[in-house]
């Protein structure tokens, strides 16, 4: 109720009561807000028990486009860290529900949870490894049709430039700006040349094939 006794809804319908809508409005979320304060370290807690251990079973084999050292380091040793962050943080999960609930039954809450984490951990990570399964050959594909589109640029003279009117330059010196992108084709727009465009050809997979020159 307000303060005249009309409901806000009232209000509301009147069109006259914007100002205590938005007070009640902004009451609801600071709740929210110093609620969700509260508990973020739980929810931050939940989150790394659930992703980290996706993310890093998916990572594991999901195919990367990354050298020896990268390959150790960030797919292999970084792909275990997220899945043992995401043992630790299930862990420490667990055990706090334990705790709260032990009733006097449960004589050592730490294995409990320990044993818990490790199988909430595995089924994740397994779930993560099916998924990176699923998308290993799309992935590689996507990386080598990369790759060679690579060397197609290179080997037409084509350079990149990091500003948004000129964003290419080709092999005889043109200035270029790329306007779009089709199925079969790359569009790019001559600057300086009224009218004038330029295109790479794509096969269906995506790779160049050949470039137009100015048309």
């Amino acid at each position: 109720m307000s303060s005249n006794g009309r409901s806000r809804l009232a209000l509301v319908a009147a069109g006259i009561g914007g100002t205590a809508v938005a007070g009640f409005g902004f009451a609801f979320g600071r709740d929210i807000y110093k609620k969700t304060k509260k508990n973020v370290e739980l929810i931050a807690l939940l989150l790394a028990a659930v992703f980290c251990p996706f993310i890093g079973g998916r990572g594991l084999v999901r195919g990367h486009d990354r050298g020896i050292f990268g390959t150790i380091f960030l797919t292999v040793l970084g792909s275990v860290l997220l899945i043992v962050a995401g043992f630790c943080a299930a862990t420490l999960l667990l055990f706090g529900v334990l705790v709260m609930f032990n009733d006097g039954n449960a004589h050592s809450p730490l294995r409990f949870a320990l044993v818990g984490g490790f199988v909430v951990t595995a089924i994740i990570a397994m779930i993560g490894l099916v998924a990176g399964v699923v998308q290993r050959p799309k992935r590689l594909k996507v990386i080598a049709v990369a790759k060679f589109n690579d060397r197609f640029l290179k080997e037409n003279g084509f350079q990149e430039t990091d500003g948004d009117d000129i964003t290419h330059h080709d092999a005889n010196g043109q200035m270029l700006r790329f306007l779009e992108g089709h199925p079969d084709r790359l569009v790019f727009l001559a600057v300086g040349r009224r009218g004038k465009r330029a295109f790479i050809d794509l096969d269906q997979d995506g790779r160049m094939v050949s470039y137009s020159g100015i048309a």
